[in-house]
C-alpha cells in the first residue's frame, strides 16, 4: 500500500506531490456530443423553421380557396346613375343604348341592386355579356328613365398555387414534430430509466 494516498506530503509514483489534484482531461467533444447537440438545438430551429414558412404558405393558400365564398372575387362593380346626373346636356352619341331587359339576367340583377343603393352601385355575379359597352359607359332604360351605367372596380382573385395550402399544412405538422422531439425524446429516456430502475 503507497504512502502517498494518506496526504503526507510526499510525492508519488509520478513524481507529483500527493496534495495536487489530478490532471483534468480536455472536454470530450466526439461524435455523440456533437450530434446530441444538434439533435437538442437544431431539430427545433429546423421546426420553427417549417413552422414559420408553412403559416406563410397556408393562410393565402387557405384564402385562396375560400375568397370567392368570403369576397366579390371576380365581379366587378358598376355603378348606375341619372344621365343627366353624368352630362351636363345630351348623351354622347357613341354611347351603347339597352333597356333593361336587354341585359343579361346579371347585368339586369346589378342594375336593379345599384338604383336600390344609397350609392348607386352593385356586383354583377354571373355572366357578364355586355361587359364591353359598360367598360366604354352604357346608357340603360329602366322604369321610365334614363340611367348611365359603367364598371367602377375591378375585384380579381387572389391567385394561389393548387397544392399551396396542403403543402404549408404540412409543414407546420413536420415543424411541429421538429420542436417536440427532443423534449419527446428526453422523457422517453427517461421513462425508461426508471423502469429498468
Amino acid at each position: 500500500m503507497s504512502d502517498s494516498a494518506g496526504g503526507d506530503g510526499r510525492p508519488d509514483d509520478e513524481g507529483r506531490p500527493a496534495s495536487d489534484p489530478p490532471p483534468t482531461d480536455p472536454p470530450d467533444v466526439s461524435d455523440d456530443t456533437v450530434g446530441a447537440t444538434l439533435f437538442t438545438y437544431g431539430a427545433p430551429f429546423l421546426g420553427v423553421l417549417l413552422v414559420a414558412v408553412g403559416i406563410g404558405a397556408a393562410v393565402p393558400g387557405a384564402y385562396g380557396l375560400i375568397q370567392e365564398d368570403i369576397a366579390d372575387c371576380g365581379d366587378p362593380s358598376i355603378s348606375v346613375d341619372p344621365v343627366e346626373e353624368q352630362f351636363a346636356g345630351e348623351p354622347p352619341d357613341g354611347l351603347r343604348r339597352f333597356t333593361v331587359e336587354e341585359l343579361a339576367p346579371a347585368e339586369r340583377r346589378a342594375v336593379r341592386r345599384a338604383l336600390d343603393d344609397p350609392l348607386g352601385e352593385a356586383h354583377v355575379r354571373g355572366e357578364f355579356r355586355n361587359r364591353p359597352a359598360f367598360e366604354n359607359g352604357t346608357l340603360v332604360d329602366a322604369d321610365g328613365r334614363t340611367y348611365y351605367a359603367t364598371i367602377v372596380a375591378e375585384h380579381p382573385c387572389f391567385e394561389t398555387a393548387p397544392l399551396q395550402f396542403p403543402l404549408g399544412v404540412f409543414a407546420i405538422a413536420l415543424g411541429v414534430v421538429g420542436i417536440l422531439t427532443p423534449p419527446g425524446y428526453r422523457r422517453l429516456v427517461a421513462l425508461e430509466e426508471r423502469i429498468r430502475e
